[in-house]
């Protein structure tokens, strides 16, 4: 970025591109003093300067240049401090490595200072050295972390779980905006619940209904599940972690259930880890990106569709344990480097940066049909979907040569509403797309639905939910379409599940259109 400020303040100043020197001109200097450029001071908004030459007005980022002039205002680092408060599964081990690498992207330095008794704070300087920011970096957990946002002792909460509608009314109710507005809420990245296990453990996979057994204290020994005649020892993490409310939401409550009092109770997914996995006998729940030396179980479904948890089939979210990654805010002044910083979390190296430590992100991966060898299994498994062997062969005659994407769109329950992630994804679907990378591709949104419903009236509702996904993206793309790269719709309904049908989660992760590409010389045969 410091590159282009460089870049652009030369073409001005090559150009000659000044105004007449008044009151109210202000001189740039990029921080180097290599180059320099003149105009009328406009506007300062906490993040950038706007000031007026003959060729218009133009925004350069405050915290690259130098502004020297009397309208200048004055820029105080201390008023772009802030704090980050959150998941100690993902503050502890992710962010410390963010605002590094945003340090580099700004190509500055970032000076770290551990505390064992309170935050981590992270000092961000300029390339000149000047102080810019100071970033506190605290893992109080989920519940702890929305109190401080909402008391304004943090400027950013990170959860691995979407805020309650009962959290967000108390937001809304004092005024401090809606936590599930785009401006508020920043889906950042992707983790997944894994089941582990010792590797001494003989089991492989686990069936969903028997985890809310095992964690409820019904199942007590690894024969009830295929393994040897020996007692569980069950590891859970205390019930506010984000950890334990996705698993209390996507598997305990489903079925009625509690985590047995027996359960030993462990302060982070890190020593939750550990201590399974030294434990031949254990077993519990911790982020994928927290998972040590232990043994991730497959998950399987009553049905038999068997789903392991790989960074595919988490950025697809058709791992049924998925989970996003949060960053809220309210709706007051954000200080400007923090800004700057939620910016930064959308890049290539944020993202980069995410995936390094575990977790996945959300950049676009391609996995091609022979790699999608499950799905074909669980089309032919008795699940209860209303198929025959003509939509069968379709569906395969027209994946046989394509590769599909990672980006997966999803829809609310009975509605064509995107959620949140989706609506993001469209714009990366369409910013991926305008590359040019794709000349002589076809792209196929294929749509699917769950089970609920008529058989022929899910294959409209599948085509119908396609079709809205291309409606969104042409009018995504600039002037509606990429040359040579023609954008298709089927619609194939219930014949594909990825879950089992019996569940509101499993249910929406088979309500979805798909990303595939293929080559356009196959579709003209």
């Amino acid at each position: 970025m410091q590159h282009h400020i460089k870049l652009l303040l030369t073409f001005v100043l090559m150009c000659g591109l000044t105004t007449t020197a008044t009151s109210e001109t202000v001189r740039l200097n990029s921080l180097d003093g290599a180059t320099t450029m003149s105009g009328e001071f406009v506007d300062y908004d906490g993040q950038t300067y706007t000031i007026k030459t003959i060729v218009g007005e133009l925004v350069i980022d405050a915290f690259l240049v130098e502004c020297v002039g009397d309208a200048c205002p004055e820029v105080s680092a201390a008023s772009s401090d802030f704090k980050i408060s959150g998941s100690s599964t993902v503050v502890n081990t992710l962010f410390t490595d963010l605002v590094y690498k945003f340090g580099l992207m700004i190509d500055g330095d970032t000076t770290t200072t551990l505390s064992a008794e309170g935050p981590t704070m992270m000092q961000v300087s300029n390339e000149l050295g000047d102080r810019i920011s100071e970033v506190s970096l605290s893992d109080t957990g989920a519940l702890e972390s929305l109190q401080e946002l909402f008391n304004g002792t943090a400027d950013v909460a990170v959860l691995t779980r979407p805020v309650s509608e009962e959290e967000r009314s108390i937001f809304k109710i004092a005024g401090l905006g809606d936590l599930t507005s785009p401006e508020q809420q920043l889906i950042f990245g992707l983790d997944g619940l894994a089941i582990i296990t010792s590797k001494s453990n003989p089991v492989r996979a686990i069936e969903k209904q028997d985890l809310a057994k095992i964690f409820s204290g019904q199942i007590t020994n690894w024969n009830q599940i295929g393994g040897a005649d020996a007692k569980i020892n069950v590891y859970v993490r205390n019930e506010t972690s984000g950890t334990s409310m996705i698993f209390n939401d996507l598997i305990m409550g489903p079925a009625g259930r509690n985590v047995s009092d027996a359960a030993s109770v462990v302060e982070t997914d890190a020593l939750l880890s550990r201590a399974v996995a030294t434990d031949p006998l254990g077993i519990g729940v911790a982020s994928l990106s927290n998972t040590d030396n232990s043994k991730i179980l497959n998950i399987r479904g009553a049905c038999g569709i068997q789903v392991p948890a790989t960074p595919f089939t988490i950025k697809t979210e058709e791992y049924p344990l998925t989970r996003r990654l949060y960053a809220y805010t309210t709706s007051g002044d954000k200080p400007a480097q923090m800004e700057r910083f939620l910016d930064f979390l959308n890049t290539e190296a944020a993202q980069d940066s995410i995936a390094s430590q575990g977790f996945v992100g959300l950049g676009v991966a391609d996995q091609s049909n022979d790699e999608q060898g499950l799905r074909y299994l669980s089309a032919v498994i008795p699940t209860g979907v209303e198929m025959n062997l003509n939509q069968l062969r379709e569906m395969t005659t027209n994946l046989m040569s394509a590769d599909r994407l990672s980006i997966t769109f999803r829809f609310a329950l009975g509605s064509s509403k995107l959620d949140a992630r989706a609506k993001d994804d469209v714009i990366r679907l369409a910013e991926l797309l305008s590359t040019g990378d794709y000349q002589n591709k076809e792209v196929l949104l294929i749509g699917f639905t769950d089970s609920l419903g008529a058989g022929r009236s899910n294959t409209t509702l599948s085509n119908q939910r396609a079709s809205e996904i291309r409606a969104a993206l042409t009018a995504a793309i600039p002037g509606g379409e990429v040359e040579g790269l023609p954008i298709r719709t089927l619609g194939f309904g219930e014949i594909s599940p990825l879950a089992c049908n019996d569940s509101d989660n499993d249910r929406r992760i088979n309500r979805r259109v798909e990303v595939w590409l293929r080559d356009s010389i196959v579709s003209s045969k």
